[in-house]
C-alpha cells in the first residue's frame, strides 16, 4: 500500500495504491487511517477515515482529500493500514508515516467606525479590518436598534456586503437623515457576517446617534 505523497497540505488530495499477488478479481480490502500524532478525526478528510477497495487484476486504488478546516492545529502525522477483513482485525500491510502540514491559519474580523458618536446628518464610515482572509472574499453587514429603520438615513442601506482587498479591508458610509423628529438618542448596531443568510456573525460594533432634531 503506497501513497501518492508523504507530505501534504491541507487542501491536497492524496491518492494511495494497493498491490497484492494471487488475491482474485473482486476481493474486498479494508484500510483505516492511524492516527500518529496531532488530533486528527475523521472531520480532516472528505470521506472519513476508513474504507473499502475491490482489487482488479491484483490492483486498487482510493483518493483521500484531506480538509482545508481554517483551524490552526499544528502539524499532523497518520498512516494508512490495510487489513483483509472489515473488523479491522487482519492487517496486511501500511504504509510510510505521512504528515500534513497546517496551512491553516486562525482569521480574524473587526469593525471601527469612524466616530462611535454621530448627530444626524453627519456621515459615519465603518471600516472592516480581517487577518488570514483571502483577498476578494466576500463578507456581509448589517444594521439594526430600536427604532431604526431605513428611514433614518439619507445615503445607505440597513445591510449590504463588501469584498476584503489585498490589505484584508474594506469600508461602507452611512449619511444619517435630518428627520426633524424628536426622537432621543439610539443606538446603532453594526454587525459583520461571513454568509449571506448572516447565520455566522464574527464582529460587531455600536455607534450613538445624538438626537439634533
Amino acid at each position: 500500500i503506497t501513497p501518492s505523497n508523504t507530505t501534504l497540505n491541507e487542501g491536497d488530495t492524496l491518492t494511495t495504491s494497493v498491490t497484492t499477488q494471487n488475491v482474485s478479481n473482486g476481493t474486498t480490502l479494508y484500510w483505516l487511517i492511524d492516527q500518529h500524532t496531532g488530533s486528527i478525526t475523521t472531520f480532516d478528510f472528505s470521506n472519513g477515515m476508513s474504507g473499502s477497495v475491490s482489487i482488479n487484476n491484483g490492483s486498487a486504488s482510493f483518493t483521500n482529500t484531506i480538509v482545508a478546516d481554517n483551524l490552526t492545529e499544528g502539524e499532523e502525522k497518520f498512516a494508512i493500514k490495510l487489513y483483509t477483513d472489515s473488523g479491522h482485525t487482519n492487517n496486511v500491510a501500511n504504509t510510510s508515516t505521512i504528515t500534513i502540514t497546517d496551512t491553516s491559519q486562525s482569521k480574524t474580523y473587526s469593525l471601527s467606525a469612524s466616530s462611535t458618536t454621530i448627530n444626524e446628518g453627519s456621515t459615519v464610515t465603518t471600516t472592516v479590518t480581517t487577518t488570514n482572509v483571502s483577498s476578494g472574499t466576500t463578507l456581509y453587514w448589517e444594521l439594526s436598534g430600536t427604532g431604526i429603520t431605513s428611514s433614518d438615513f439619507s445615503s445607505g442601506s440597513l445591510s449590504g456586503s463588501g469584498s476584503v482587498n489585498s490589505q484584508g479591508s474594506f469600508q461602507f458610509s452611512h449619511t444619517l437623515a435630518n428627520d426633524l423628529t424628536t426622537e432621543g438618542p439610539q443606538t446603532l448596531n453594526v454587525k459583520l457576517f461571513t454568509d449571506s443568510s448572516r447565520q455566522i456573525q464574527v464582529a460587531s460594533t455600536s455607534i450613538q446617534i445624538n438626537d439634533t432634531s
